[in-house]
């Protein structure tokens, strides 16, 4: 992967903290409009350059933050495609969280699964504990049943 020539990434990395910034005050639509000038910026295909994917997740946050979990799905979904999206627990979180709110359950199982294996408890902890809560729920391993056929002693 090429690295951004050094006053674009110095550009783009401004325009993030901007909106840092403006998320850091609950202004997430102002800190979308920061990233999304950021995201103009890069040149394509945008999917080399791992700002990409810093960028997606921090607008997947930020509209997550607005309760606009479809929006945010979407751009999470998209997200897993660019450098180091697919071992991001906290892209891997925040796409959990948004399928589920949006009640699709075995994705959101899915996603929120990878979150923890990659992130364990500590990724959770300032998180609303049903999110937690529904991953240990689908995921509880259950007891084998006495009466399987491969629960019979032997000879």
């Amino acid at each position: 992967m090429d690295k951004l020539p050094k006053e674009l990434s110095q550009l783009i990395d401004g325009l993030c903290r901007k909106g840092d910034q403006f998320a850091g005050m609950d202004q997430y639509d102002d800190a979308i409009e920061k990233y999304s000038e950021a995201w103009d910026l890069l040149p394509e295909p945008r999917d080399q350059w791992s700002a990409a994917t810093w960028i997606l997740i921090s607008v997947g946050d930020a509209h997550f933050r607005l309760n606009e979990f479809s929006e945010g799905s979407e751009i999470l979904l998209d997200a897993l495609n660019f450098p180091d999206g697919e071992q991001n627990p906290f892209l891997l979180l925040r796409l959990g969280q948004c399928l589920l709110e949006l009640g699709r359950l075995d994705e959101a199982a899915d996603a929120l699964e990878e979150a923890y294996r990659l992130g364990g408890d500590e990724l959770f902890a300032d998180e609303d504990v049903k999110y937690l809560g529904f991953f240990k729920t689908q995921r509880k391993i259950t007891p084998p049943r006495s009466s399987g056929r491969f629960n019979h002693p032997l000879g």
